[in-house]
């Protein structure tokens, strides 16, 4: 296997994980339910959907800052029940 089958695997991958993550944001955002079994750990579906959005955005513009924010807004998703 040589260097340029072995990047376009990587890109491949690269490709499938961000049209998972970012359908499966845009679902969590717009519609505030979190499909299947994420139901019992995700308290707070439109943060939660939002962090992964912000990841999707953070790894296709190689932006670091951008993938914090992310990480910190899923990670809120998990932890806070939604007020109101």
């Amino acid at each position: 296997m040589g260097y340029g089958s072995f990047l376009l695997a990587w890109f491949g991958l690269v490709v499938a994980v961000s049209v998972c993550a970012g359908s499966l944001g845009m679902y969590a955002f717009t519609r505030n339910r979190v499909p299947g079994g994420l139901r019992r750990l995700v308290r707070n579906p439109r943060l939660w959907g939002l962090g992964l959005l912000l990841q999707v955005a953070s790894l296709l513009t190689f932006s670091w800052v951008l993938l914090v924010v992310a990480l910190a807004c899923t990670v809120c998703g998990h932890v806070l029940k939604p007020t109101g």
